[in-house]
C-alpha cells in the first residue's frame, strides 16, 4: 500500500479534533498504547522502554520541525503519527526475547528486527482496510509512511532500499529523531551511554566518515538538526 505522500499533508486536520479520526482511529489509539506498554511484561519491561523512546522520537521530531518553519498544527499531527512508529516490533510474529539480547545481536537477528517497520505499517492496513474515510485520510497516510520508512537512508540501503530524500521532509525527520534517540539508548553491550554530542558527531560522520550513518542522512538536513540539539 502506498501513498501520493506531500509534506503539506501535515497541515490538512487537527488529530485531536478531526471526526474521522475520532470515529476510526482514536479508540485504537488508546488501546494499543496500552498494548505495546504491556508488551514483554513478565520477561522485561520492554513494552514501556518501546513507548518512552517512542515518545522522545515523536517530540523531538516535532520540535525538529517547528524549528524548521513547519506550523504548529504540522508538528502536533507528526507528534501523533509517530507515537506508533515501533509499532512493528509487537508484531505477533516475534518473540519478545529479540529485544532483550545480552550482546550485539548476530547477523540474522539484525535481519529479523529491521523487518519491524514493514509489520508495523501491516498492522495499520490491516486494521484500517474497511475504514475507507481513514484509508483515504491524511494522518493514515503520514503514520503508514514514517512507520514503514523511518529506517530508510539516502544512500537506498535501508529494509525498503528507497532513497529517503525521494520523501517527504517529515518522513526524513522521522529518520534522524530516531537514530538520534536509538543511539542515544544504553544497550546491554556498551558500558555506557553515548552523550548527545557523541551521537551527533557519529550521525554527522564526524566520528568515523565510514562509520554506521555514512550515506544515511542528508547533509544539510542533518547539520540543522545538529545545531538545534546544540541549541538545546
Amino acid at each position: 500500500m502506498f501513498f501520493d505522500l506531500r509534506d503539506d499533508l501535515l497541515d490538512q486536520y487537527e488529530y485531536a479534533t478531526d471526526p474521522v479520526l475520532q470515529k476510526d482511529l482514536h479508540a485504537w489509539d488508546h488501546m494499543h498504547i496500552g498494548a505495546m506498554i504491556s508488551y514483554g511484561r513478565g520477561f522485561s519491561n520492554f513494552g514501556r522502554q518501546l513507548m518512552a523512546h517512542q515518545n522522545r522520537v515523536a517530540r523531538d521530531g516535532a520540535n525538529f520541525l517547528r524549528y524548521l518553519g513547519f506550523s504548529n498544527r504540522a508538528a502536533k499531527n507528526f507528534r501523533a503519527a509517530m507515537m506508533f512508529h515501533d509499532i512493528g516490533k509487537t508484531h505477533s510474529s516475534y518473540n519478545p526475547s529479540i529485544w532483550a539480547l545480552d550482546e550485539r545481536p548476530t547477523a540474522e537477528q539484525k535481519i529479523l528486527q529491521k523487518k519491524h517497520a514493514a509489520l508495523g505499517a501491516a498492522m495499520f492496513e490491516s486494521f484500517a482496510e474497511k475504514k475507507p474515510d481513514l484509508i483515504r485520510h491524511p494522518h493514515f497516510k503520514i503514520r503508514h509512511a514514517v512507520t514503514l520508512y523511518h529506517h530508510e537512508r539516502v544512500d537506498g540501503e535501508g529494509p525498503q532500499e528507497e532513497n529517503v530524500t525521494s520523501l517527504p521532509l517529515f518522513v526524513q525527520v522521522a529518520c534522524i529523531a530516531d537514530s538520534y534517540d536509538g543511539d542515544r539508548i544504553r544497550r546491554p553491550h556498551q558500558e555506557q551511554r553515548r552523550t548527545p554530542r557523541e551521537a551527533l558527531d557519529r550521525m554527522l560522520g564526524l566520528e568515523d566518515p565510514r562509520g554506521k550513518y555514512a550515506g544515511a542522512f542528508n547533509r544539510t538536513l542533518m547539520t540543522k538538526y545538529a545545531r538545534m540539539k546544540q541549541a538545546e
